[in-house]
C-alpha cells in the first residue's frame, strides 16, 4: 500500500472532547501507519484549540511529525487568538481548499 497524505478539519470546541479526542486519535494514527498528515485545519469553535489551555497535545503531534496546524483567520479573530501560540498560523479558507486539493483525504471531526 503506498502512502496516502490526509488532512484533518477540526470544528469542534476542546469542551466537547470526544470530536478534540476523536480527530488527535486519529491524526496519530494515520502518522503512525506511515501515512502523511500535511494539515490540520481548525474552522469555527475548532480554533479553541490553540488556546493556552488546549493546545498542549496538537503541539506534540505537531514537534513529532511535520503538519501545519492552522487556523481560519477569521475564526481566529473572532475568539480574539490573533496571535495564536506557535507551531500554530493563522491562513484563510484557502489554505483548506489547498489541502483538499494536495491531499488524498479529507477528514472533518466536530
Amino acid at each position: 500500500m503506498t502512502d496516502m497524505q490526509y488532512a484533518l478539519m477540526v470544528f469542534g470546541q476542546p469542551a466537547s472532547a470526544d470530536h478534540t479526542c476523536h480527530a488527535l486519535a486519529f491524526a496519530r494514527a494515520v502518522v503512525r501507519r506511515g501515512h502523511q498528515l500535511s494539515r490540520v485545519f481548525f474552522y469555527g469553535d475548532g480554533v479553541l484549540n490553540a488556546r493556552e489551555d488546549h493546545h498542549e497535545a496538537w503541539q506534540k503531534l505537531a514537534a513529532s511529525h511535520p503538519c501545519e496546524l492552522v487556523l481560519c483567520s477569521a475564526s481566529a479573530e473572532r475568539y480574539d487568538l490573533e496571535h495564536p501560540p506557535e507551531p500554530f498560523v493563522l491562513m484563510g479558507l484557502g489554505a483548506l481548499m489547498e489541502a483538499g486539493v494536495d491531499s488524498d483525504r479529507v477528514i472533518g471531526f466536530g
